[in-house]
């Protein structure tokens, strides 16, 4: 039987946390029949291995195992998974969500109808037996044409943030024709992804439908940022910039590249480092900036910035504006946290 989704599985000493997994692809409304699950184990030390390998052996129709000898993370399993895909949509799940069991019967429909690049859901967060919330709903939603650059700008702004690369489902040949890829060995390979996404992506369709299910992990990345994690996150935008740079990309679609760089790069990052490493904030604001006055040097006429709802990130780029002093710098810093209890 042709599939009609490859879902790619990375998976880490998942074994307390891989069965709800597949329980949520076991019992998908489209079948399992009709899904190709990839599954990777990443040199797990724990009882994953063995539990992935019982799927393998219940399903050897729709289940490939790629058992990896060394660890090496999340976007290399990602990476060579894809290699493996045969379905004509692709999709991707973190081995400790869940999802709902209409999900991809309903998400294929939306990419099918509307032959579209990619389709986006919302989700929600859960601890445990508590929903933390939800993301919020998309507006516009329904079929975007972003080969029209109003719609485009209206698509770009809010999205943002909306890096994981779960929450959609992709055609297959979109990804591989547009080389879109995971950078390896960082530990935020989805912004990289997910911009290249924006960048290429000429339809897309968003439902307001709530579909995946991101559950708390207190051994995830999320929960366990470090300094490297900051750097990361600097490095990746750097070579999302850079990538677009040698494609030509940015010939097209300049603003919006330099949008996504100044927002991940700097408004985010420089921002999460007031509150978790105050320490560095000065000295990475000046680095920041020095990047940016090279590389984006006309960062004060991004139309971006007056978008409504990007009133915070205008002022925190206002802050290029000037070459503060440390001591200036610090108390700007401490009066914005103070204003700003985002």
């Amino acid at each position: 039987m042709n599939k009609k989704i490859s879902v790619i599985i990375p998976c880490y000493n998942v074994e307390q946390y891989i069965d709800r997994c597949f329980d949520c692809l076991e019992n998908q409304t489209i079948g399992i029949d009709n899904m190709e699950i990839i599954l990777i184990n990443d040199a797990s030390t724990d009882n994953t291995l063995d539990k992935l390998s019982d799927f393998e052996q219940r399903y050897p129709e729709s289940v490939i195992l790629i058992n990896f000898e060394e660890n090496r993370r999340q976007a290399a399993a990602r990476n060579i998974a894809i290699e493996y895909a045969s379905a004509p949509y692709i999709g991707y799940m973190d081995s400790d969500d869940s999802i709902d069991y209409s999900m991809y019967e309903s998400m294929i429909t939306y990419i099918e109808q509307y032959d579209c690049d990619f389709v986006q859901c919302r989700f929600d967060c859960i601890d445990g037996d508590t929903n933390l919330g939800v993301s919020k709903p998309f507006n516009p939603d329904g079929y975007l044409d972003l080969s029209n650059q109003a719609t485009y700008s209206q698509f770009i702004a809010p999205r943002v943030g909306l890096v994981s690369v779960c929450d959609k489902v992709y055609k297959r040949s979109f990804l591989v024709d547009n080389d879109i890829y995971c950078p390896e060995q960082v530990i935020c390979e989805d912004i990289f992804f997910s911009f290249l996404v924006f960048t290429y992506a000429e339809s897309t369709y968003s439902t307001n439908e709530v579909f995946y299910h991101y559950h708390t992990n207190p051994n995830s990345t999320l929960h366990t940022k470090k300094n490297d994690y900051y750097i990361d996150v600097m490095n990746v935008c750097l070579d999302y910039l850079r990538v677009c740079t040698e494609r030509r990309l940015i010939d097209k679609r300049r603003e919006t590249i330099d949008w996504l760089f100044l927002e991940k790069y700097y408004v985010y990052m420089l921002w999460e480092i007031f509150h978790e490493f105050p320490e560095i904030a000065y000295s990475t604001y000046k680095e920041m900036r020095e990047t940016i006055l090279e590389l984006v040097p006309d960062y004060k006429n991004n139309s971006y910035r007056n978008i409504a709802g990007n009133e915070f990130d205008d002022i925190m780029l206002k802050l290029l504006d000037y070459d503060f002093s440390e001591i200036q710098f610090t108390q700007l810093a401490g009066n914005m946290m103070n204003k700003f209890n985002i």
